[in-house]
């Protein structure tokens, strides 16, 4: 019976000493839905960041690239306090991209398994139909890579089938 147990704590350390990287954080938008999203007018869309890295890499740069078009209110930019005491983000716009950048010269502000929100304002073009956001996370580069993820948030409203009450009826025979 020790030596299972031994066993499984060396495979249990070897596993952890092997998982460093921040592969499955993730950039999800919070609000507005993508139908709810009204052209020609300055909206909030707030987003949850997430660090499922697993091990101690900590998140230390959030970009978030708007479709063209989209214009940001430099200045609207927040998020949610973490940690109290924790140093914060430098938050700026540069062109279509909202970014929260540690610049502090420690370890990252978002540990792993940890999450938070951020938001930023956007004037929505007239003329929007759909597009996407690209996001990028960047960890302290703590362990093996990768250190980097990306992905896209989809805008595109679902297409709502129209319906009429005979196909409405059709579906309780």
């Amino acid at each position: 019976m020790k030596v299972l147990m031994v066993a499984i704590t060396i495979l249990a350390l070897t596993f952890a000493a092997g998982a460093r990287e921040i592969d499955g954080a993730y950039v999800s938008l919070t609000s507005p839905a993508p139908l709810d999203i009204v052209p020609a007018t300055v909206m909030t869309f707030i987003f949850w960041v997430q660090n499922d890295s697993g091990d101690a890499e900590w998140l230390s740069n959030i970009h978030i690239t708007f479709p063209d078009g989209f214009n940001l209110v430099e200045g609207s930019m927040g998020f949610a306090e973490i940690a109290t005491g924790r140093p914060s983000f430098d938050m700026t716009v540069s062109g279509q991209t909202a970014q929260w950048d540690d610049n502090d010269g420690g370890y990252g502000e978002i540990y792993s398994t940890e999450g938070t929100e951020v938001w930023v304002d956007a004037f929505v073009p007239g003329c929007y139909e759909c597009g996407e956001l690209y996001w990028e996370l960047w960890g302290d580069v703590w362990g093996a890579e990768p250190h980097y993820v990306d992905g896209v948030i989809d805008l595109c409203p679902s297409p709502v089938e129209e319906s009429t009450w005979g196909s409405i009826k059709a579906l309780y025979r």
